[in-house]
């Protein structure tokens, strides 16, 4: 790029300043974007001063260079035929709902449509919200909490500012994410208001709705969320973010295969989006085809350059299925989970040995779970392994707040033993999924598998 080029109408605070603002934003590591921009002309810019430059980056320029990318980066692997089937030792549809439940998502994907008209507006009330919003995609505690201040500043000049109550309902319910002085109740109520009041003056904001789901789902009311979803997507049926969160709520509730309908759905209308291409490479993953879901997560990495930690996690076990546990190991050294390292280390031993009496294992699970691993892959882990009751013990803790975050983990197809217990039966009780399931039908798994406890409860009932 040429030096210091002009920022058009751009005001300076809508400025991306630095490699590590611009990476967030586009979802890579500061190395894939000097690599962008050395070899494919990604939009930076560079501001001279007297000993250095300063380098910065507008979101509509990347914007625009992002959606170029659809026409000159390779085709990527096929889409998944929903229903498709075929044996494998395991299927897990690990970070799907991460990406596809809105706090989740919207913690790991940087780039939400967060830009609304401003034309006649405060212009104050305007760089205030352009402002909360450039925070916000910074992630973390600090800018999280800086921009549902300047956001709350907005929609306080400007009470009909529509997509600044938008950005704030948004600002809100991830906040709990990064902040433990933050309870999730508060910033739930928070987040509500500020929703609600963004679709009193404008019903097609599609974010906005997708935070009520959000707070349904985390609330156990599986029948809203799914309602609150269809009914924006009858406002905006092409919304490919909006498909991906829907097809979030599917797999959570074990239904596969309708989440699989509505991710290709979204590959058509975006087929190089990194973060629909994860979500089929998980879909390939959750139904057992292990093969596919490494060529796409590897294309993803190593093609697309999207090294995030979805695609990192979701490549560590694949590999690990094809009991290639040399090749787990030497991928450990991109985790993005370093202060977890020994306890998943831990775990290959365990995998490898194929043990499922290792006192030391569901300590250390224990111990970084309380530090902050998550809960669904703490989960899994012991699952995966046959250590059954201190798997429910996970479950238990995750679940005692009536949610647990990516439950698809609960009901991919070739799951451990856990699920045969009364205890998981009586603990996803407690996460409101029956409710669900009476209503809308058995998820996919009991179709295939009526033996299990928790199916058979279900079809008692």
């Amino acid at each position: 790029m040429s030096e210091t080029e002009s920022t058009g109408d751009q005001g300076l605070e809508s400025r991306l300043i630095g490699w590590k603002r611009i990476s967030n934003y586009l979802g890579c590591s500061e190395r894939t974007a000097r690599r962008w921009e050395r070899e494919e002309q990604l939009p930076v810019h560079r501001q001279q001063h007297e000993r250095r430059s300063t380098v910065f980056a507008l979101p509509a320029e990347l914007d625009t260079w992002v959606g170029s990318r659809a026409d000159v980066s390779p085709a990527p692997p096929a889409e998944l035929a929903p229903g498709s089937q075929q044996s494998s030792r395991l299927a897990l549809g690990v970070f799907a709902s991460a990406v596809l439940a809105v706090v989740a998502m919207i913690a790991i994907w940087p780039r939400p449509a967060l830009v609304g008209p401003d034309v006649g507006r405060d212009p104050i009330a305007v760089d205030l919200y352009k402002r909360g919003s450039a925070l916000w995609r910074q992630r973390g505690e600090g800018p999280n909490r800086q921009a549902v201040k300047l956001l709350t500043q907005a929609v306080e000049r400007d009470d009909t500012y529509a997509e600044a109550w938008s950005a704030l309902a948004t600002a809100w319910i991830t906040l709990p994410t990064y902040s433990d002085e933050v309870s999730a109740s508060e910033a739930t109520d928070e987040a509500l208001l500020a929703a609600d009041r963004a679709l009193q003056l404008d019903a097609t904001l599609v974010e906005a709705r997708s935070v009520m789901a959000s707070v349904a789902k985390g609330r156990g009311d599986w029948l809203s969320s799914e309602r609150i979803y269809r009914e924006a997507l009858k406002v905006d049926p092409d919304n490919t973010s909006l498909l991906l969160w829907f097809a979030g709520h599917y797999r959570e509730v074990g239904f596969i295969n309708e989440a699989v309908k509505l991710t290709n759905a979204a590959l058509a209308l975006e087929p190089n989006s990194p973060p629909i291409l994860s979500e089929i490479a998980m879909n390939h993953y959750q139904l057992g085809h292990v093969e596919q879901a490494q060529e796409m997560l590897d294309y993803l990495w190593f093609s697309l350059g999207v090294e995030t930690p979805i695609v990192w996690v979701g490549r560590w076990l694949v590999v690990m299925e094809n009991d290639n546990y040399e090749a787990a190991r030497a991928w450990m050294e991109k985790t993005p989970f370093e202060a977890f390292e020994s306890t998943l280390l831990a775990y290959i031993d365990v995998r490898e040995a194929k043990r499922s009496d290792s006192a030391l294992l569901p300590s250390e699970v224990n111990e970084a779970y309380r530090n902050g691993l998550p809960g669904w892959l703490a989960f899994h882990m012991l699952d995966r392994v046959g250590m059954i009751d201190p798997a429910l013990e996970i479950l238990d803790q995750e679940s005692s707040g009536g949610h647990f975050e990516t439950s698809v983990v609960l009901f991919f197809e070739y799951g451990g033993d856990t699920r045969k217990r009364a205890e998981f039966a009586d603990l996803i009780e407690r996460l409101g999924f029956y409710d669900y399931w009476r209503a809308r039908g058995a998820p996919d798994l009991c179709q295939r598998d009526a033996d299990l406890t928790f199916c058979q409860r279900l079809s008692a009932q």
